[in-house]
């Protein structure tokens, strides 16, 4: 085995065992691949057989195609779970190839890889057998994602049955008194002292835990019930700009709030400031360098209306309709996929909806509207 091949395999196997996310792992194989192959283009294609429709991933994007079985060299490769091999010779030293190799779980077919234009060369054995291995690996790879998908599926509806919620009501309980305690110490310690500043971070950690507790124990209920009081606007929003530095600490975002509307409304503040902290959160997370997070308020009829966004990636098109279910986490490394699950409830729980807009890599925007009455 070539030293430039070990070397390109040593890199697969390295992705493989790197990342459960397919998004990343594949177009990092197609790179890969491709560099070591000499190839002008390189694709994966994920077969749904469900719904008859692919996944085409490229080395620097994803596409969405109608699949017929019946047509084309994809179709065929497909539908027979059979290699499909061309080699053109021009009159030139260029010439123009086609490889496509079906990605075989056992036999059922996941997908084909395909890769077209060998740069001023032909595909030869050695290159077909260097493709079949590579295949067998994305294979594997997909077909562990998949299995993992459906384990951790059934762990999370186990761990719903087997979440009390006597835990996560203990948890706040101690939460809650730890945060006593840590407030009497910001009374007490130099406000110009480092110690000052780390009491005030532990504070700002011990929220999310308490946010995440709490988010527990609603998952935990069959029915989340609202407890609604009335309240200004203002006392929301004053509540939520106490942790704007924290929502972007990591990207040095800046913080906006907007206030169109505030007289009372009724609604259980306690949940609602759960909601746009879960999100401000989030949005921090996803925000460029530099970028900005915008909170605005306003009234819209007899209902008030939310703005959470940012400028950071953004959500693709196919996951938006995934941020709500329950352990969801878009590929993000931290988080427990709660939050979102948890924000959508409540806002069910008042009567209201959420919307989402999104465009990747320009911008994330949540709308959501309450009644103003309750």
């Amino acid at each position: 085995m070539s030293g430039p091949l070990l070397s390109a395999l040593i890199k697969i196997s390295a992705e493989i065992n790197s990342t459960m996310e397919l998004d990343t792992l594949l177009p990092d194989i197609i790179k890969i691949t491709g560099d070591y192959l000499k190839v002008r283009n390189a694709s994966i294609m994920l077969i749904d057989w469900d719904t008859l429709t692919i996944n085409c991933y490229t080395e620097n994007s994803l596409h969405h195609n109608f699949l017929s079985v019946k047509q084309g060299i994809i179709g065929d490769v497909a539908g027979s779970g059979t290699e499909y091999i061309v080699n053109k010779k021009s009159s030139s030293k260029s010439s123009k190839s086609f490889l496509a190799l079906p990605l075989k779980a056992g036999s059922k077919i996941l997908g084909v890889f395909y890769l077209t234009d060998k740069e001023k060369d032909y595909f030869n054995d050695s290159d077909v057998k260097t493709a079949k291995y590579i295949a067998s690996q994305c294979a594997l790879a997909i077909e562990r994602h998949n299995l993992y998908n459906k384990m951790r599926a059934n762990e999370n509806l186990q761990a719903i049955g087997l979440l009390k919620s006597s835990v996560a009501h203990d948890m706040s309980n101690l939460l809650a008194i730890a945060d006593v305690y840590l407030g009497l110490m910001e009374e007490e310690v130099d406000k110009s002292s480092a110690m000052y500043e780390y009491v005030k971070a532990v504070k700002r950690e011990m929220k999310y835990i308490t946010i995440l507790a709490k988010d527990m124990l609603d998952l935990s209920k069959d029915k989340l019930v609202v407890h609604k009081t009335k309240f200004k606007v203002s006392e929301l929003v004053n509540e939520l700009k106490l942790y704007s530095e924290a929502f972007s600490k990591d990207s040095n975002a800046k913080c906006e709030f907007s206030i169109k509307y505030d007289d009372e409304i009724v609604a259980d503040k306690n949940r609602l400031f759960r909601v746009f902290f879960n999100l401000l959160n989030n949005a921090g997370d996803a925000a460029k360098e530099n970028g900005r997070i915008v909170f605005s308020v306003k009234k819209t009829g007899t209902d008030v209306s939310f703005l959470v966004a940012d400028n950071g990636k953004g959500i693709r098109k196919e996951d938006i309709c995934k941020l709500f279910q329950p352990f969801y986490t878009s590929g993000k490394i931290k988080g427990t996929g709660l939050g979102l699950s948890v924000v959508h409830d409540i806002i069910e729980a008042h009567n209201g909806s959420i919307r989402v807009r999104s465009i990747l890599g320009l911008y994330t925007c949540f709308l959501i509207r309450i009644p103003k009455d309750g």
